[in-house]
């Protein structure tokens, strides 16, 4: 009869066999595919030697009082059996997930060798049971040993599952010190940081950086990880980021994973709003404009100083408030555990005045409203006139009057309102003044003047008036224009479609490189048409305010289209795209390049041949690129670009050696335009030489080279 106790025993011994040659010979370790596999079931199989270990160590202590009950010793011998040999297999799937990249290499060899160590111990253990059992003092030392090394095992995995400290986070939580005041918060600091460390760090830490991202300084944020930097300032909606976080929840690339903490609404208007203003690390919520929804969202988290507000209504239910949030409104409390409510609404265009009749169901809990460029007009005030808990209320932008402003005379608790860019006029700002307790009201670019606010601030001297001026000139900063157009390519003379909110502005742009001013460049109306290629940077102005920032768009064009690319050197196999067919497919890559759209070169040179029906006189060819200098990618050493009408019989045409750029910066997109020589040709052949093979850098085992990454070629 086959004995199964002895089989287990001896595939067990085996499998520690293995587990030590693999221990000794790590280094030189390769995973196939199938084991890597294999070796992602760790987590899941980690369980089961620690349960059977813990029911083990509780059996065999039963035993020592019924020393002579068989049943007892055999139960427990089967239970050590089976932790050594679960220990064993899990400790092997544990050294195949170990050679995936990402892991901090300190973290893993304690993980590794404390984890090795349980199956070792738990082997020899029941090798010598009978010998350990029969000594109580031998026994418990074992016991002491096993669970402190399976505990250190347990201790170093957590970490690098879910980050240092994990164990006695709960404890550490309570032990933070308090928020800071509102005047000395800083964005980054007290806003944005705290939800990377509480929902994305335990995955992107120095023990453990998936996707070769960690996220535990300023710094290794702006380096980003394997697939690109996090964000885009230009263009928050293509942040590598924010496109990971709206995947739906089952999306592998969802992040975080389903079944860890996700953000909050609060908290991904907390991401997008920081990125959309330029990420900067160093900027107080106190610094930004009155009207920026961090600002208003700060405003909630963050008290003034001396100031501690205490509500004493009851919270609106969860269910309520999951009802009201939609993709144009977002709703929330205003702190962990409290009862008070803000309210964000954005996109204009999804705006009905029904919406703010759905507020009514938390009439009692909503104690800010950010309704910012949102078309209200004043019988939407009749409704916001209902919601008596309010203490602060942005209608800037809207299409309030001095009429209207008398339906918010009931909202007794109002402590600031924003009615920027209003038509609202002194009259009716009287109105609101009335109400006792109110503290701020801003009234920048209104009808309201300098001598109305003056009698003003005289009249209602508890209230403080905001102007936004500074002698003549508004503090406030235009937001860039919007660049409508989809299409990058264009075969034909295309309408340029730029869009501002703000009433009243001009849209300045050029075509030449060159930065927009107030006066020489060109002036954007509805019939500014682009006709060639080129870069188009605009910029808004209006007077009395500051200019804002410039926005750019590169259009391209393809006036001769090759039959075919051949790709004479291969791509990077991680980046392969479509082959040559990327290079010829009218479709532009993202910053994010890994989406798949992108052909990269490292330590070959890229080299393509484009084949034309017929010969064609072409007098630029762009090649379009990226650099991203924190992920290695750098623009080219050489290009070197050859034609002619026969195949074998190709010259020189062009030749440059492009500019380095080794600062670290956002990525960007970068065409180097090559003006060749005028020549006929049916066969154009392209060289690119990459960077090359970087400087050293301390602790890197092996040479590091620089990346070329291109995504087509036009032709013109």
């Amino acid at each position: 009869m086959l004995n199964w106790k002895n089989v287990l025993y001896n595939i067990t011994i085996a499998a520690n066999c293995l587990l030590c040659f693999f221990l000794i010979f790590y280094d030189k370790l390769t995973v196939p595919i199938f084991l890597q596999v294999v070796g992602r079931a760790h987590p899941l199989f980690l369980h089961f030697p620690i349960v059977l270990f813990i029911l083990f160590i509780g059996i065999v202590w039963l035993s020592q009082k019924n020393k002579a009950d068989v049943l007892y010793k055999n139960i427990s011998q089967w239970l050590l059996l089976s932790t050594a040999f679960t220990a064993a297999i899990t400790a092997l799937m544990g050294l195949f997930i170990s050679k995936e990249p990402g892991y901090n290499e300190e973290s893993l060899q304690w993980h590794k060798w404390s984890g090795a160590a349980v199956s070792l111990i738990a082997i020899l253990w029941y090798s010598f049971y009978d010998s350990i059992s029969k000594h109580k003092t031998m026994l418990a030392s074992s016991s002491m040993a096993s669970a402190l090394v399976l505990l250190i095992a347990g201790h170093e995995g957590a970490n690098i599952t879910h980050g240092d400290g994990f164990l006695f986070a709960p404890i550490e939580k309570d032990l933070q010190p308090p928020r800071p005041a509102l005047g000395e918060a800083v964005v980054f600091t007290d806003m944005v940081r705290p939800i990377l460390n509480a929902k994305c760090v335990s995955c992107h830490n120095s023990n453990k950086a998936k996707g070769e991202l960690v996220m535990e300084s300023p710094e290794l944020l702006l380096r980003g990880g394997k697939d690109g930097p996090l964000w885009d300032t230009t263009d928050v909606n293509m942040s590598l980021i924010m496109q990971r976080l709206h995947l739906p929840l089952e999306e592998k690339k969802h992040m975080p994973p389903n079944g860890k903490p996700q953000l909050t609404d609060e908290e991904m208007a907390i991401l997008y709003n920081w990125i959309k203003g330029g990420a900067d690390f160093k900027v107080k919520v106190i610094d930004l404009a009155p009207t920026d929804t961090l600002r208003s969202i700060a405003g909630n988290l963050f008290k003034a100083s001396g100031e501690e507000e205490h509500y004493d209504f009851a919270a609106a239910s969860e269910k309520t408030i999951q009802d009201l949030n939609s993709n144009f409104r977002t709703v929330y409390p205003i702190a962990t555990g409290s009862p008070a409510i803000a309210v964000d609404y954005f996109g204009a265009a999804f705006f009905k005045p029904e919406h703010l009749k759905d507020l009514l169901k938390i009439k009692e809990q909503l104690v800010s409203l950010n309704l910012d460029k949102m078309p209200v007009t004043d019988n939407d005030l009749q409704t916001i006139g209902q919601l008596t808990a309010l203490r602060k209320l942005n209608l800037s932008f809207s299409k309030v009057t001095n009429d209207g402003l008398s339906s918010l005379k009931g909202l007794t608790h109002l402590r600031e309102i924003a009615l920027g860019n209003t038509d609202i006029k002194k009259e009716g700002l009287e109105k609101l003044l009335s109400i006792k307790g109110l503290q701020t009201v801003f009234v920048w670019n209104t009808g309201i003047s300098q001598d109305d606010a003056t009698q003003l601030r005289k009249q209602f001297a508890a209230t403080e008036i905001e102007m936004g001026m500074r002698t003549d000139t508004m503090f406030i900063k235009l937001n860039p224009p919007i660049i409508q157009n989809v299409a990058k390519v264009i075969d034909s003379p295309t309408k340029l479609r730029l869009k501002h909110f703000v009433p009243g502005i001009k849209i300045r742009y050029t075509i030449d490189g060159s930065d927009p001013d107030s006066s020489l460049s060109l002036l954007y109306d509805s019939n500014s048409v682009i006709s060639k290629q080129c870069l188009v940077k605009a910029k808004a102005f209006k007077p009395g305010w500051r200019s804002s920032d410039i926005v750019q768009y590169q259009f391209f064009q393809a006036t001769y289209r090759p039959d075919t690319i051949i790709m004479m050197k291969p791509a990077d196999s991680n980046y392969m795209g479509k082959g040559g067919k990327t290079l010829k497919d009218l479709v532009n890559g993202s910053l994010n390049f890994g989406d798949g759209k992108w052909l990269a070169f490292r330590k070959n040179n890229m080299e393509c041949l484009l084949v034309f029906p017929k010969p064609v006189s072409p007098e630029t060819i762009t090649i379009n690129s990226l650099t991203d200098v924190g992920s290695k990618i750098f623009p080219p050493k050489k290009i070197l670009i050859y034609g002619g009408e026969e195949k074998n019989n190709l010259k020189l045409l062009y030749q440059s050696t492009p500019q380095k750029d080794t600062m670290q910066r956002p990525s960007y997109l970068i065409p180097y335009d090559c003006k060749i020589k005028p020549t006929k040709a049916r066969f154009i052949k392209i060289v690119v030489e990459p960077f090359g093979q970087l400087p050293k850098q301390p602790n890197e085992k092996k040479p590091q080279y620089g990346w070329f990454f291109t995504d087509e070629i036009f032709v013109n």
